[in-house]
């Protein structure tokens, strides 16, 4: 059965037909396959929390209103720490765009960039989400290949011993 190569195993990104493979070669694919797979996995994890944290801002927007003018507010400092404010301006929010960056935008701009920001990090989900499929297939082929081979081994030895 032929798997499409990573880069760990083949840097051309060619087929490889697993079939032909070694135990020992089929070994050090599964081990680079399972490495890839992991940090495929911790990327998709960290796109779905970013979804999240984009989303609750864009909850948080909703509650920017001229009834909560001048209302005490806590202010998140960290994930677990709080300060109390004031809601002193209900037309304008400051939104990182990146890299450490904050820019003042309207309430409008705002949920609008954050909706764009949530679309964007729905289709590298997607994207992630497929790659992650076919590379969990391809570990199956050789895991299953790879089983077989040591099965082969273990005969071959029994045989030469009886």
């Amino acid at each position: 059965r032929r798997i499409m190569s990573t880069a760990q195993n083949d840097p051309t990104g060619r087929a490889i037909d697993v079939s032909q493979l070694s135990f020992e070669q089929l070994q050090a694919v599964h081990q680079g396959m399972q490495n890839e797979i992991q940090q495929l996995t911790q990327s998709f994890g960290a796109l779905r929390l970013a979804i999240g944290r984009f989303k609750s801002s864009e909850e948080n927007l909703t509650h920017i209103s001229p009834d909560n003018e001048g209302k005490e507010i806590l202010v998140p400092l960290t994930s677990s720490l709080y300060i109390p404010g004031k809601l002193t301006d209900i037309k304008k929010v400051i939104v990182e765009v990146g890299g450490n960056f904050y820019v003042e935008k309207d309430i409008k701009d705002a949920k609008s960039f954050i909706t764009r920001k949530i679309e964007d990090l729905e289709k590298r989900v997607g994207a992630v989400r497929g790659i992650l499929a076919k590379k969990n297939q391809d570990f199956q082929v050789v895991t299953m290949m790879r089983n077989a081979r040591a099965q082969e081994a273990l005969a071959s030895q029994a045989k030469k011993k009886s």
